[in-house]
């Protein structure tokens, strides 16, 4: 079944350009509009514009699997049936009625170019998709975390690699590496950005929920273009895979120039100021520089070169986490799924290969990993390595 939805303006609903938006089905009754809906605020429901909000449904409104067309929905926390209606923790209502992130995405609706897909998540956290309509609030509401959230974990998605090596990587010289790192960033585009943000108790934001709902962020770009840019075919069907729609970035991604300014600005305004977190970061942190520096920057020539401006420009204390696994007394070899579930570390939201998903499983694996291995400051050890370069080690 596919729903259309239409948008109109509301006070608070969902984020979308030029403020908050409230979706109205094109099949009536089902009318969130202003008309039909106020909010007030409550342990867990729906983001809104001062914390999570949730809808209280006025008479003659009824919510019923009728009115939604389906009987497959999930609202959680669950709800009541008393009047007025609300989306409350408190009482719930005996029907198949559900509104569940899981059951969500197979709805297939299409939420239209000024709308945000309200729910992404599996558990309680969620993950913040970030276009070109909403990039100045998304990064509004990052800046205003900053004095609090310490670190910051990044991954990276991009069209793969086109410049490649004969032999496998750990046979070349550290300098050899970088050649293809710089052959292949300068001359591919940019897909996603994961960041996840966590504070000194390695908490996420939570927006006053007391870790109800925790949120991570993930950036589309539009730069890369599938029909005309060099990539690596068997990477891009991989990444369709995955939920990326190549000719939505193109149309409603990121510019990769607005994001670049916005990140420098962030990084002076302190993010990641206790620690930028990678897994084999070389890419990632690359690509943050291209950003930063805009589309024709091209790498310095050589590692030494790159390690400078990468701790000039993001900052000194870098933990590249699988750098931190060669030193760790246990066989933590692998990627970062594989390191993650040697530590027990388990994936709790989206799938590999999404950035801000990944982003979030780097933050994990890197605070078991330091609980397990680098207590008593041993952790200043490994500040500032980056997988495979020697000028960083």
């Amino acid at each position: 079944m596919c729903l259309l939805l239409k948008t109109s303006r509301a006070a608070t609903a969902i984020h979308g350009e030029g403020g908050l938006w409230v979706p109205t089905l094109s099949s009536s009754p089902f009318d969130f509009s202003p008309e039909k809906a106020k909010y007030t605020t409550a342990a867990a429901a729906v983001d809104g514009d001062v914390g999570l909000l949730v809808p209280t449904m006025l008479p003659p409104f009824t919510f019923s699997p009728k009115s939604t067309m389906s009987s497959h929905f999930t609202f959680l926390p669950e709800t009541t049936t008393s009047s007025p209606f609300n989306f409350s923790p408190e009482a719930t209502i005996s029907s198949t009625l559900t509104f569940s992130p899981e059951k969500v995405p197979a709805l297939e609706a299409d939420f239209g170019r000024w709308m945000t897909q309200p729910f992404l998540a599996l558990g309680n956290v969620v993950v913040r998709s970030v276009w070109e309509h909403n990039l100045v609030e998304e990064f509004e509401l990052i800046e205003s975390l900053l004095p609090r959230f310490r670190y910051a974990a990044v991954d990276t998605e991009f069209p793969g690699t086109v410049h490649r090596p004969d032999v496998p990587a750990y046979l070349l010289s550290s300098a050899e590496q970088y050649k293809f790192i710089k052959a292949n960033v300068d001359n591919l585009h940019l897909v996603q950005l994961g960041l996840t943000l966590f504070d000194d108790d390695d908490r996420l934001p939570d927006f006053g929920t007391s870790g109800a709902v925790q949120v991570v962020w993930e950036f589309n770009f539009r730069e890369f273009d599938v029909l005309h840019h060099p990539h690596a075919p068997e990477s891009i069907a991989m990444l369709r895979t995955k939920g990326v729609d190549f000719g939505r970035t193109r149309r409603h991604g990121v510019d990769a120039a607005a994001f670049g300014a916005r990140l420098r600005k962030c990084l002076r305004a302190g993010l990641g100021r206790a620690g930028v977190i990678t897994f084999s970061g070389s890419y990632d942190l690359a690509y943050m520089l291209k950003t930063m520096y805009g589309g024709g920057y091209q790498l310095p020539t050589t590692a030494a070169q790159f390690e400078n401006i990468v701790k000039s420009a993001v900052g000194k204390t870098l933990y590249d986490v699988k750098e931190m696994a060669r030193h760790c007394p246990s066989d933590l070899r692998g990627g970062l799924e594989l390191v993650a579930g040697k530590l027990g570390v388990r994936r709790v939201v989206g799938e590999a290969h999404q950035a801000g998903s990944d982003s979030l499983l780097t933050c994990q694996t890197f605070i078991k990993m330091r609980e397990c291995y680098f207590g008593d400051g041993k952790l200043t050890n490994v500040a500032g390595m980056i997988t495979g370069m020697t000028a960083c080690c």
